[in-house]
């Protein structure tokens, strides 16, 4: 995406959390402000997962705590019964989190060079998101993934993937709970 790996890194240091570097690298050639909005929505989440934590169990260092509750941390963080175990899950993961970063900048290139691999990485959040759906795939999250599923494809075979995939999230789990509350 021609970032340097200064900038990489920074990217990585600032912005812990993945969907939103993925949206921050997707946009920033076409516009800045949405470079920068998308991603502070796509966190939205983390509000939720700050008041259930906080919650739980008086929080002492709410903003550092707060930067490091990633999606990960979080589902983490519901056996934690302390901050300071919190703390320690966000340290080690955002310590993996630059370290990888600095890995792919030093290693990225040999990767991309091998032309054999290239289709695999693309696919590879992809097939990551996949993993994380087949364990879950029982009663009604079936039918919410088929739902969904079938959405997406839907807009996507009219060019519209983008919309499809907001759309299918949004309305797969409000006609299944619908489904289900009959």
């Amino acid at each position: 995406m021609g970032f340097s790996g200064i900038e990489a890194l920074l990217a990585s240091a600032l912005i812990f959390a993945g969907a939103s570097q993925f949206a921050l690298i997707s946009l920033i050639s076409h516009s800045f402000i949405d470079a920068v909005t998308i991603p502070i929505i796509l966190n939205l989440r983390h509000i939720v997962y700050s008041c259930i934590v906080s919650q739980r169990f008086k929080i002492k260092k709410p903003f550092i705590t707060a930067f490091g509750l990633t999606d990960e941390v979080f589902a983490t963080s519901l056996e934690a019964n302390d901050e300071m175990f919190i703390l320690g899950l966000e340290f080690g993961a955002y310590l993996s989190w630059i370290l990888g970063t600095a890995i792919g900048i030093l290693g990225g290139a040999v990767l991309l060079s091998n032309e054999t691999l290239v289709p695999s990485l693309v696919f590879a959040l992809t097939a990551l998101f996949l993993v994380l759906l087949i364990p879950n795939l029982k009663g009604y999250h079936t039918l919410s993934a088929l739902i969904g599923g079938t959405i997406a494809l839907i807009f996507h075979y009219f060019g519209y993937t983008s919309t499809g995939i907001l759309l299918a999230g949004i309305l797969s789990p409000i006609v299944v709970l619908k489904i289900k509350n009959r």
